[in-house]
């Protein structure tokens, strides 16, 4: 059975609706997310697990050394999940490992982040909370991605 790309897309919807509005997402979408994108990765010129462990790699060093910095900031230890990031971006992040080489993981990553500040600036009028939905605005970020890869051919960045 060919699962499609368009349920990621479904998932990926959910989710950024979920975390805009409840600031929360359900664990199971992150897992289903992740499940979608090992079966709609076309393996051919990458194994996808080491693909997955690279990236993973990646973002759990980034998310230690944010941690370290924002505790040597404050001389004490830091909770990164109750101070700074959301236990739901973790899991999002993660469950879109499979999608990107590490360069290209790094990449969307950065400018995952830059376009979730100047979505929180730019809808600071609209927004009551304090707190950034990262996972649901890297949602966002993550479905333009995808549209823009399916429907231009240029500078893919994804493994689809």
């Amino acid at each position: 059975m060919k699962i499609s790309p368009a349920i990621l897309l479904f998932c990926l919807i959910i989710l950024f609706i979920q975390d805009w509005k409840y600031r929360k997402i359900h664990l199971v979408l992150p897992l289903v997310i992740f499940t979608i994108c090992f079966y709609i990765i076309p393996v051919k010129k990458y194994d996808l697990a080491e693909v997955v462990l690279y990236n993973t790699i990646f973002f759990l060093i980034t998310l230690g050394i944010l941690t370290l910095y924002m505790s040597l900031k404050s001389k004490k230890f830091l909770n990164p999940f109750l101070n700074y990031f959301g236990l739901g971006d973790l899991l999002f992040y993660i469950s879109i490992a499979p999608l990107f080489i590490l360069k290209n993981y790094i990449l969307f990553f950065i400018l995952s982040l830059l376009f979730a500040i100047l979505l929180q600036f730019g809808l600071k009028k609209f927004i009551k909370e304090d707190t950034v939905p990262l996972a649901g605005f890297s949602a966002l970020f993550l479905i333009i991605v995808l549209l823009k890869e399916h429907f231009l051919t240029f500078q893919k960045i994804t493994l689809l």
